[in-house]
C-alpha cells in the first residue's frame, strides 16, 4: 500500500483491476460498455477541466466549495491536494478520440467527530452532460475498490444533503448507511440560504 498523494501527477494511471475486488472489476466493465473509463491521478490540465465543471449549476447547488475554494485554479487545487487526496477521473472518449472529463471524485484521510471510526472521506461529482446515464453508481464502486487496493483505504465515510435525493439514493445503493444528521442551512447555486439536513454516512 502507498500513502495518499499530496501533489500533482505527471500523468494519469488506469485502475489496477487485477488488484481490485470483484464488484470493483464489474463496475469497470459496466462503465466500459457505456464508453467510459476511470483513471486515477490529477495533472494540472485536468485540474483546469475540474475547475470548469465545478461551475455547473447542479454541482454548485450542493458542492459550492468546489468552485468557491477547492478548484478555483491550479494553485488552490494544489493546496487541496497537499491535504493528501487521491483523485479519480471519469473519462469519456469524444468523437475526435480525445478523452474528456465526465466526472471527478476523491478519497483521502480525514476524520469527523460525528463519524466514530471513520478514517477516509469520499466524494464524487458527475457532469451535467453525463448525468442520467447510470454512471454514478459504477463510478463510485470503482473508486472505492481502487482506493482500497491502492491505498488500503478503509472505514469510508461521506456527507451529503438530504434534499439531494439522487445522491442519497446512490450512496444507499452502494452500501453506505446513515449514522448521523445535522440540521443546517446551505448556500444554493444562486447564493441564497435554505434550510436542509446534512447527512453523514459510512461504508465498511
Amino acid at each position: 500500500m502507498i500513502p495518499f498523494p499530496d501533489s500533482y501527477d505527471n500523468e494519469l494511471r488506469p485502475l489496477p483491476a487485477e488488484q481490485m475486488s470483484e464488484d470493483g472489476r464489474e463496475a469497470i466493465e459496466s462503465l466500459k460498455t457505456k464508453g467510459y473509463e476511470v483513471q486515477t491521478g490529477l495533472t494540472p490540465e485536468y485540474a483546469d477541466a475540474i475547475a470548469a465543471m465545478a461551475l455547473e449549476p447542479s454541482i454548485k447547488e450542493y458542492c459550492p466549495n468546489d468552485s468557491g475554494s477547492r478548484f478555483i485554479n491550479r494553485q488552490t487545487t494544489a493546496e487541496w491536494l497537499s491535504k493528501k487526496r487521491a483523485t479519480f477521473l471519469l473519462l469519456h472518449k469524444s468523437d475526435n478520440g480525445q478523452l474528456e472529463l465526465a466526472g471527478y471524485g476523491w478519497v483521502g484521510a480525514k476524520q469527523n467527530p460525528l463519524i466514530p471510526g471513520g478514517e477516509t472521506t469520499f466524494s464524487l461529482r458527475v457532469s451535467e452532460n453525463h448525468q442520467g446515464k447510470g454512471l454514478a453508481s459504477p463510478f463510485s464502486v470503482s473508486m472505492l475498490a481502487a482506493a482500497t487496493a491502492i491505498y488500503g483505504a478503509k472505514h469510508m465515510w461521506l456527507e451529503t444533503w438530504e434534499s439531494n435525493g439522487g445522491a442519497v439514493h446512490i450512496y444507499h445503493k452502494i452500501g453506505f448507511q446513515d449514522v448521523a444528521s445535522k440540521q443546517e442551512e446551505r448556500p444554493t447555486a444562486t447564493g441564497q440560504m435554505v434550510a436542509d439536513t446534512r447527512l453523514f454516512m459510512t461504508r465498511e
